[in-house]
């Protein structure tokens, strides 16, 4: 870009006031089409950028997005800010992240953000869409999109099919010969404890395919976290007829799941085989098998949705996010025994 070049030069190449180089560049009036084509020529040629101060004042918006995020250590909301924020930084917006660890905070943050008017549109993160109602109950004063929840007040939601994404982890272990497969579940929200049927229906599906018959003391709801995923599976794992192979609704609670089947002193792989959900980071270090979501991808997505509704783009449609993919890694091991199997 030719940091040297403003609209005064733009306006002066093409033969036409200031005023007309604003209103083709933001849209804002009518131009007749050849002055259109000139000035966007004289832009190009002079790799002109218009600042986003100049737009601020232009347009009236704030040229700022927003994104309400919860617990920003969870990794998983982490690769879903990193998309956001890599689709807002090829953009002309600006990012701003509003922290949320209360049900009362996210309200705070929705309320605020509506008076103030700080941001032109916003992503909320796997929150409950009633938030949004309670925010706005004449309606929400931007765009809002939601990611990874169920938002009936936003534009736009942008999630992933948990159902299949369980049914792939589920059905790879009945695939191994399980028998007994239990089901850690945890909060869809994390900030209101609110809890999604998809993932149970993916489980429940694979095991009446594999004539696995399903018990209600095997399915066990935690909180989202290593230390949840560690009481869970001791609690499975001390029943009288444990299961032999678990199957978790995150990453970190796998991770939970494999420190406890080790302080039992039982082999994972063997004795009890893991799958983990999400494919953060860590889970190709520590060998877990596990689902794979497109998280850096609803991110982006989500992004791009505010920015077409926002800037008007015609023709311009949302991109599909991937399906879930089942990632095989060590922490399944092989049937080496099917005795061993209940």
């Amino acid at each position: 870009m030719n940091e040297k070049a403003t609209i005064r030069d733009v306006a002066r190449e093409a033969g036409v006031g200031i005023g007309t180089v604003s209103r083709v560049l933001t849209g804002s009036g009518p131009v007749a089409p050849a002055t259109r084509r000139r000035v966007l020529e004289v832009v190009d040629r002079l790799r002109f950028r218009p600042s986003l101060a100049g737009r601020r004042l232009v347009t009236g918006r704030t040229m700022t997005l927003g994104a309400l995020v919860p617990f920003f250590t969870k990794h998983y909301y982490l690769e879903i800010l990193r998309g956001i924020e890599q689709a807002a930084s090829a953009s002309d917006y600006s990012l701003a992240i509003y922290n949320v660890e209360r049900p009362e905070q996210a309200l705070i943050h929705l309320e605020f953000l509506g008076r103030a008017q700080r941001v032109d549109g916003l992503v909320i993160i796997a929150l409950s869409g009633g938030l949004i109602s309670e925010a706005y109950p004449a309606g929400p004063p931007f765009p809002i999109v939601c990611v990874d929840a169920e938002c009936p007040d936003a534009c736009a939601s942008i999630s992933v099919d948990h159902e299949t994404g369980m049914y792939l982890a589920a059905r790879h272990l009945a695939g191994l010969c399980h028998r007994v497969i239990a089901l850690i579940d945890r909060p869809q929200d994390p900030v209101s404890g609110e809890l999604s049927q998809a993932r149970r229906d993916g489980y429940r599906k694979a095991c009446e395919e594999a004539n696995i018959q399903i018990r209600e003391d095997l399915i066990i709801v935690s909180e989202y976290s290593e230390e949840g995923g560690y009481e869970a599976a001791g609690t499975l794992l001390d029943l009288p007829d444990p299961p032999t192979a678990l199957a978790c609704a995150s990453d970190l609670q796998a991770i939970g799941a494999i420190r406890a089947v080790r302080a039992r002193g039982l082999e994972l792989g063997f004795d009890v085989a893991i799958t983990g959900y999400h494919d953060v980071d860590l889970a190709q270090y520590v060998g877990l098998t596990t689902v794979r979501l497109p998280a850096l991808q609803m991110g982006m997505t989500a992004v791009f949705d505010l920015i077409v509704r926002l800037d008007g783009l015609e023709g311009a449609e949302t991109r599909a996010t991937p399906p879930p993919e089942l990632i095989v890694r060590e922490s399944c091991g092989e049937v080496r025994n099917n005795s061993r199997r209940r």
